[in-house]
C-alpha cells in the first residue's frame, strides 16, 4: 500500500520537474497542472476508500466478535466513548476542508 502511495505521490510531481525553469505557462504546463489535480483528486478518493473499508473490516470484526461473545458494561461503555472521538475526529477534518 505505501508504494501506491509513494508512486502517485513521485507522479504527480513528475511534471513540474520539466516546467520549473519555463516563465510562460504553455500547454504542456497546463496539462501537467490537470495531471496533477487528477492525480491528487484520486489520491484522495483512494485514501477514502481504503478508509471506509477498514471501517466496514472493524464494524463487521466487532459484530462477529459480539455474536461469539457479548460485550459487558464496560466494553459497551468504552466503544460508545470511541464511537464519540471518532466523530469528533470526523467533524474537526470536515471543517478543515
Amino acid at each position: 500500500m505505501k508504494h501506491r502511495h509513494t508512486f502517485i505521490a513521485a507522479l504527480s510531481m513528475f511534471p513540474l520537474a520539466f516546467l520549473v525553469g519555463c516563465s510562460d505557462r504553455g500547454p504542456a504546463e497546463e496539462a501537467g497542472q490537470t495531471v496533477d489535480e487528477v492525480v491528487e483528486e484520486a489520491q484522495e478518493r483512494y485514501e477514502d476508500a481504503v478508509e471506509a473499508a477498514e471501517e466496514r473490516l472493524d464494524d463487521a470484526a466487532e459484530a462477529i466478535g459480539d455474536a461469539v461473545d457479548e460485550p459487558g458494561p464496560a466494553e459497551q461503555a468504552g466503544r460508545e466513548i470511541d464511537d464519540a472521538v471518532d466523530a469528533a475526529e470526523e467533524a474537526v477534518e470536515d471543517a478543515r476542508e
